[in-house]
């Protein structure tokens, strides 16, 4: 462990939103399902593009609604990759993304989606996967994989220099 402090997930998120082992049924339009497929490379792609139908948001979306700065990662097939929600658009998650919502006063949300990214989380994350064929991490593995810590502002300055580079 080099000279910074870390923090579990757990201890980093005041929410963490798992919809994983259910598939809601999918429609040609309505809101947007945001699948492991389209998060890649610290954003969300455009395509393939896949929907639930807008009236059966709210019944699949219990266990909370996204917000903006929330932070999505995917938990398997492929594990780890990271992106920011950066708008207020209405979204459905589906079942191998979970949800982060940073501590407030804690962590910066941009910083932990950087965090997650770096070498550092990454190894966090594989060190705690699991599976042969396909790496996959459990929700009580994820909650013990650990960030590196900074003070708030010294995390607003790293995620303003990095975001430079976005």
């Amino acid at each position: 462990m080099g000279a910074f402090n870390s923090i579990t997930i757990e201890e980093a998120t005041e929410r963490l939103i798992d919809y994983r082992g259910k598939t809601p049924p999918k429609t040609d339009s309505g809101v947007r399902l945001i699948t492991a497929k389209v998060v890649k490379g610290g954003q969300i792609l455009n395509e393939p593009a896949e929907y639930i139908p807008a009236d059966f948001y709210d019944e699949w979306m219990r266990r909370g609604l996204p917000q903006r700065f929330d932070v999505l990662l995917t938990t398997e097939a492929p594990l780890g990759e990271v992106a920011i929600l950066r708008d207020e658009g209405r979204i459905a998650l589906a079942q191998r993304i979970i949800l982060l919502r940073a501590k407030p006063g804690l962590v910066d949300p941009t910083f932990l989606f950087y965090a997650l990214q770096s070498d550092f989380g990454q190894s966090e994350l594989k060190a705690r996967a699991s599976g042969t064929t396909v790496l996959g991490i459990k929700q009580s593995e994820l909650r013990q994989a650990r960030i590196p810590l900074f003070s708030l502002q010294v995390q607003q300055r790293i995620s303003a220099v990095l975001s430079a580079y976005d």
